[in-house]
């Protein structure tokens, strides 16, 4: 069954553009810039465990897509809003520590995140505030993890 983009909740479409727009600023070379005085480089955020970060951004934006366009095909029981989430979060907390840990060749250079690095860091936090929210507003309940299986009394 077809789904118009519009007919989707605000934090669904919020999490989609957000997403889409992450995985594009993934590709541009000012994901870190260096700069050696005359000669400046940048990298993109497919370097290192930044790579880790992006693919669970691109993970959290088709949870999200395929819950929106076809929930009837993920398994009943998983909270996909809350792993949605979880790995949108992860993800991003992973891009930003990644850019702000490169070396620096003991201050001979300067490193620093790029224009890209900064949108990807707004992108990966706007998908995460999207998709708590989506997972708030769903009215999924958080997985019982201290529940005892103990059986019943006979």
């Amino acid at each position: 069954m077809a789904v118009d983009f519009r007919s989707l909740g605000k934090f669904e479409q919020g999490a989609l553009i957000a997403g889409a727009l992450a995985i594009i600023l993934s590709f541009f070379e000012d994901y870190v810039t260096v700069d050696a005085g005359t000669v400046s480089v940048g990298t993109n955020a497919w370097d290192s465990y930044a790579t880790l970060g992006v693919l669970l951004l691109i993970v959290a934006t088709v949870i999200v897509a395929i819950k929106a366009f076809s929930a009837d095909s993920l398994p009943d029981g998983v909270p996909w809003g809350l792993a949605a989430f979880a790995t949108a979060a992860l993800g991003t907390l992973l891009i930003i520590l990644r850019a702000f840990t490169y070396d620096d060749a003991g201050g001979v250079v300067d490193v620093g995140p790029g224009w890209s690095g900064w949108l990807l860091f707004l992108a990966g936090i706007a998908l995460s505030a999207f998709t708590f929210l989506s997972y708030r507003d769903s009215g999924e309940k958080m997985p019982d993890f201290n529940k005892k299986n103990t059986p019943p009394a006979a």
